[in-house]
């Protein structure tokens, strides 16, 4: 069973929804900062298109993770870019403002949360097998 966690502050100021779609995106954020990963312009960044951010959070449409992005870039809690490698990629990528960046690395609970992080090289992964031979049964 998985548990939502958030800030109480953060419901009073940005509203329900936002609150729980900015808790993902600090949650995502300190990842990439952990594996140094992700940073333009002095900001680490995460992305994701709103599909696959509903399938993050499964319990929210596409249009309530629309309006709550829309609504934490609107009230200034995030950055909103675009550092695709593809020009026709319209991924978005969103970042934290420092404040709340910085709050959430200094709260208890995130440092309790970001402890175990592993690098994503630190993953184990299996080598692509060495067959010397393919045998393909006839139909």
């Amino acid at each position: 069973m998985q548990y939502i966690t958030l800030q109480a502050d953060h419901a009073k100021r940005f509203g329900l929804v936002p609150a729980v779609v900015l808790h993902n995106l600090i949650y995502f954020v300190l990842k990439n900062k952990k594996d140094a990963r992700n940073k333009h312009d002095g900001k680490y960044w995460t992305f994701n298109t709103y599909q696959g951010w509903t399938e993050s959070m499964p319990f929210l449409t596409k249009f309530q993770i629309r309006n709550a992005l829309r609504s934490l870039h609107e009230q200034g809690a995030i950055s909103v870019g675009n550092y695709n490698r593809m020009r026709y990629d319209k991924t978005k990528w969103y970042s934290v403002d420092d404040a709340l960046l910085q709050e959430a690395e200094c709260s208890d609970y995130w440092k309790k949360r970001t402890k175990n992080f592993k690098k994503a090289s630190d993953k184990s992964v299996a080598p692509i097998p060495n067959n010397e031979y393919i045998y393909i049964e006839p139909y």
